[in-house]
């Protein structure tokens, strides 16, 4: 669940007073991802910030993910007022602390909300359900971005099957560091082998363009250079902590 720790079934009548403070809505619960969920849909705009790669998960399929962090449980966009520094905020971000749980049998869907969220409580913020159990426009908004968020996830599973089934994604290892010191290595990350790809059949490959999965290829591959920023964010990182403290930045 990555960033959920406590979450629970959204109910209107044991949630009936609950109340969600958009101003202590901020980045602290993602402070230890090094990378972050991303659907296709997403890709154009956040390759002009990161890098976007593919991660394997335990039954074999692959996840698109943006790299924000360089060594575990590192975040380089959260700065230490747990605010999110700049670029694309994903939505997989963005739906916290909310999330849609699918029954695997029925397909049904049950929305969730993660009660270790610290803008969550009966005193302050928009409430989430009117004093007659109906729901407030606020979590309507937050409802229909978390199902269109999940259809996006559907189609984005439907997209790196096919990279799978075509055999397109190898393994790759992230080297940085800074210079004069031994470089760190990054296991676990895959990315579209362009080879592969180069060998592909005419019919293959213009079923690729036909479908749109080709230009969300280019975008990943393009989106790869943002690792030297990525190793430059770490660099400026590891230079904050050891200058001393009370110096200026």
């Amino acid at each position: 669940m990555l960033i959920y720790d406590r979450v629970v079934p959204l109910n209107r009548n044991t949630h009936r007073r609950l109340r969600i403070s958009a101003q202590s809505h901020n980045a602290r619960f993602a402070a230890t991802l090094n990378s972050v969920p991303l659907a296709a849909i997403e890709f154009l705009p956040a390759a002009s910030e990161y890098a976007i790669v593919f991660a394997r998960l335990d039954n074999g399929d692959y996840l698109p993910a943006i790299m924000v962090g360089l060594k575990p449980q590192q975040n380089l966009y959260v700065d230490a007022e747990a605010r999110w520094r700049r670029g694309y905020v994903p939505a997989f971000l963005r739906q916290y602390p909310f999330v849609l749980a699918e029954d695997r049998e029925t397909g049904n869907l049950t929305v969730c909300v993660d009660m270790a969220y610290d803008g969550l409580s009966e005193e302050e913020g928009e409430a989430l359900f009117e004093d007659s159990g109906e729901d407030t426009p606020n979590l309507t908004r937050a409802l229909g971005f978390l199902t269109e968020f999940h259809h996006e996830l559907k189609r984005t599973a439907a997209f790196t099957e096919r990279l799978k089934a075509l055999d397109l994604l190898e393994q790759q290892v992230v080297r940085f560091g800074r210079e004069g010191e031994p470089p760190h290595e990054i296991n676990g990350v895959y990315v579209v082998s362009e080879e592969r790809l180069h060998k592909l059949d005419d019919a293959t490959l213009a079923e690729l363009v036909r479908s749109g999965a080709m230009r969300l290829i280019h975008t990943h591959l393009v989106s790869m250079r943002n690792l030297e920023r990525l190793s430059e964010l770490a660099q400026q990182r590891a230079a904050d902590e050891d200058a001393p403290q009370g110096a200026a930045n």
